[in-house]
């Protein structure tokens, strides 16, 4: 890929109003902000319109910029002098050249596209550092898994399709690392017995296929929830809870007043004050793995594409399960 050396536009900007501000001089600040009016810098007869201009990527540190190449800046100084001889002008060997690669290249003609470059930069940079922050979990729940101390929970709620505001099931899985075991827990609760999915999600109550289903209240199924949370807790200090797609499951609790256990023997509503060490998001470590984060799909197609066999997705049970089963994939 085409290289350049060349300057962030907002480090030229910035070094130089640093410059032309601490000259203490009404003028100099006059002269710089007249300069770099963007209305003005792009008008007609200005001599800055058309300036090329690079959106690139620094071969250091992958930072997006809106980048000029260094005789552009010199260019600048001298466009500045014609126009404002009595000021004194910043040394050029203050901006600090780094080499980028070149992704586009385009002659500025207006504020407005100025802005949609920039905005660009402002997007890719912000997409860089999401995959970097879901590199360092999935690199996280590596190391987590590997030194086997804790318990991962999985926990997953199925809604009602038509109402979501009633629970059908809740289940979880817990995966012990310490032992390399699994334990599975569903509850369909029984109040809802009358209601099934299926119109636009698969029914699959009653095709539980790592246990037995237990009919019971909501209320009672957060007991017997709340309680191999306490184990977890009293055991190794906190959990790992893990999820793919997590905060409807989480709002859903929130919504039914569950407690967390907390670290100190107490409990909350809000699962960061709770005992919780991380979060690990199966959708965020996958995305990770394939370099992209846009769009992560569903559970399911996770699955089949790890070649993951599963059966009866859907029900909360599986799904918590199937869930961990991903999650020891992706940081194998």
């Amino acid at each position: 890929m085409e290289t350049e050396r060349g300057v962030s536009w907002s480090q030229v900007y910035e070094t130089w109003r640093n410059h032309f501000y601490s000259l203490n001089d009404d003028k100099a600040k006059s002269a710089f902000n007249t300069f770099f009016d963007l209305q003005d810098f792009f008008s007609e007869k200005a001599p800055t319109l058309g300036m090329p201009l690079t959106l690139g990527i620094c071969e250091k540190d992958g930072h997006y910029d809106v980048v000029m190449a260094l005789h552009i800046c010199e260019q600048l100084l001298d466009f500045f002098e014609k126009r404002f001889p009595e000021i004194p002008l910043p040394n050029l060997s203050d901006l600090t050249p780094k080499t980028y690669q070149v992704l586009e290249r385009f002659e500025c003609i207006s504020a407005s596209m100025l802005n949609k470059y920039q905005t660009k930069a402002k997007k890719k940079n912000k997409a860089q550092a999401k995959l970097c922050d879901a590199k360092a979990l999935k690199d996280f729940g590596h190391k987590l898994v590997r030194d086997k101390r804790n318990v991962f929970i999985s926990i997953d709620i199925e809604a009602y399709e038509m109402n979501h505001s009633i629970l059908l099931e809740i289940g979880w899985s817990m995966y012990d690392a310490r032992t390399d075991k699994f334990l599975d827990q569903h509850y369909a609760i029984d109040s809802y017995k009358h209601l099934t999915n299926g119109k636009f999600v698969d029914d699959q109550k009653m095709r539980f296929s790592f246990g037995t289903t237990v009919w019971c209240s909501l209320k009672q199924a957060f007991k017997e929830l709340r309680k191999d949370l306490d184990w977890a807790v009293e055991r190794d200090g906190g959990f790992i809870l893990v999820g793919h797609g997590l905060d409807s499951d989480i709002k859903y609790l929130k919504e039914r007043k569950f407690l967390w256990p907390t670290a100190h023997k107490s409990e909350t509503l809000e699962v960061e004050e709770s005992a919780k060490i991380v979060t690990l998001n199966t959708d965020i470590i996958y995305g990770a793995s394939i370099n992209d984060m846009h769009n992560p799909p569903s559970l399911g197609r996770t699955l089949n594409i790890l070649n993951i066999e599963n059966w009866n997705l859907h029900n909360a049970g599986n799904d918590a399960h199937y869930t961990l089963l991903l999650l020891l994939k992706l940081v194998e």
